[in-house]
């Protein structure tokens, strides 16, 4: 027995357009965001870092002594005046494969209070 058409299961149909624009909207967006998620990194000197090799640190793991810093990781000691300010004012440090244990290539820190 055939069912009336209005009895009929109606599979919604959205047409080719709507599809294409909700994916250039998509890919718009993506390329939109993409120039803020590359910015985290994008201020460090390319002879620290190869785009993997640099990343944040905390207070904690750098003693200022003296008149430098002291990397705990390393005890690595670099005179403040051989230590770029950071433009986030936080600690970075650049290390040998990015590695906490390697032998740090740069060292960023915030402002100095004093």
């Amino acid at each position: 027995m055939a069912y009336p058409r209005s009895h009929r299961t109606l599979q919604p149909t959205v047409p080719r357009t709507v599809h294409h624009a909700l994916g250039l909207a998509l890919c718009l967006s993506a390329i939109a965001l993409a120039p803020r998620l590359a910015r985290a990194h994008d201020w460090y000197p390319a002879y620290c870092c190869s785009g993997q090799d640099c990343y944040e640190i905390g207070p904690e793991d750098v003693e200022f002594v003296g008149q430098g810093y002291f990397i705990k990781a390393t005890g690595e000691y670099y005179p403040r005046d051989a230590v770029p300010e950071s433009p986030d004012g936080k600690f970075h440090r650049c290390s040998v494969q990015g590695k906490r244990e390697g032998r740090t290539l740069c060292l960023f820190a915030p402002t100095p209070a004093f």
